[in-house]
């Protein structure tokens, strides 16, 4: 079900594109079309207060723009190694656990120097006084 009120989607983009669309055509703001652009391609009037800019013209100064702007880049770099350190049928060397091989239980601790380590700790802790200084 279309809807009527939304505007109608064109097959091609218009020939003369409006000066407040002009600079979304080109993927930057407002103040950069002004400033980088507008001085380069022409304009017209477009009823009595509108302005227009050719697409055409527009394209033909992107082009332009990305010949005189664009980084070339040298095919070789390396800067980019492959991600996966596995290099062609080399398996991935099994790494042992460093985890205990023998089970585990949860709960408390049944080791007995463990407790009593921990109860020395804990009354260390509460019998210290603090310093006066």
């Amino acid at each position: 079900m279309a809807n009527t009120k939304l505007a109608p989607v064109l097959e091609t983009a218009p020939r003369f594109i409006r000066a407040m669309h002009a600079p979304a055509y080109l993927g930057m703001c407002r103040e950069e079309f002004k400033n980088t652009v507008r001085p380069h391609v022409r304009e017209f009037p477009i009823g009595k207060q509108g302005v227009a800019f050719d697409r055409h013209e527009l394209d033909q100064w992107a082009d332009a723009y990305i010949e005189r702007m664009a980084i070339e880049k040298q095919a070789d770099q390396d800067n980019n190694p492959p991600r996966s350190g596995r290099q062609g049928a080399k398996q991935w060397r099994e790494k042992q656990c460093r985890a205990s091989t023998r089970g585990t239980g949860f709960g408390t601790s049944t080791k007995s120097s463990e407790v009593a380590d921990f109860k020395k700790a804990l009354e260390q802790a509460k019998g210290r006084k603090r310093s006066s200084t």
